[in-house]
């Protein structure tokens, strides 16, 4: 158990003092083109589902 509270206060003392954090502007502006591109996939995902769908569909009512 003493182990495992050394690792912690180790990690808490690691993000203070050597880590390089972006600013709250760049992570919010990340943030933004994250979202973006995920909607963006997501729409593409959806009509490439729905193609195939329609494709299937009138596949299977010819028999």
């Amino acid at each position: 158990m003493n182990n495992f509270v050394q690792y912690i206060k180790d990690s808490f003392e690691e993000l203070n003092t050597n880590m390089t954090w972006i600013s709250r502007e760049e992570a919010q502006k990340s943030t933004v083109v994250v979202a973006v591109f995920t909607i963006i996939f997501a729409l593409a995902v959806a009509v490439i589902d729905k193609v195939f769908q329609t494709g299937l569909d009138n596949f299977f009512n010819l028999f």
